[in-house]
């Protein structure tokens, strides 16, 4: 969604594939690790972190998600819809 500047992605789309594409509709993302083999699922759970002390770290980019889970079914995140569970599964760090 240009307008919003919003981007909806599956977890496997490497990071170099979702800035090629996305910047064919002026967008971009304020910051990624330099190793764009990354996959965005991975590059999100890890914490990763662009250059610069001012930019947060990837996570902070998620503004909602889907999870697959085994007793639930799949469930939806946002920092509106079960903000605390949201949090917790934007990044995984270990």
């Amino acid at each position: 969604d240009a307008k919003k500047k919003t981007v909806t992605v599956q977890a496997g789309i490497r990071v170099a594939e979702l800035v090629d594409v996305i910047r064919e509709h002026g967008l971009t993302l304020r910051n990624f690790a330099s190793i764009r083999e990354q996959q965005v699922g991975g590059i999100i759970q890890v914490g990763a972190h662009g250059t610069g002390a001012r930019l947060p770290p990837i996570d902070e980019q998620v503004i909602s998600m889907k999870l697959v889970t085994p007793a639930k079914g799949t469930i939806e995140l946002s920092r509106e819809k079960d903000p605390d569970l949201f949090y917790l599964a934007r990044c995984g760090l270990g």
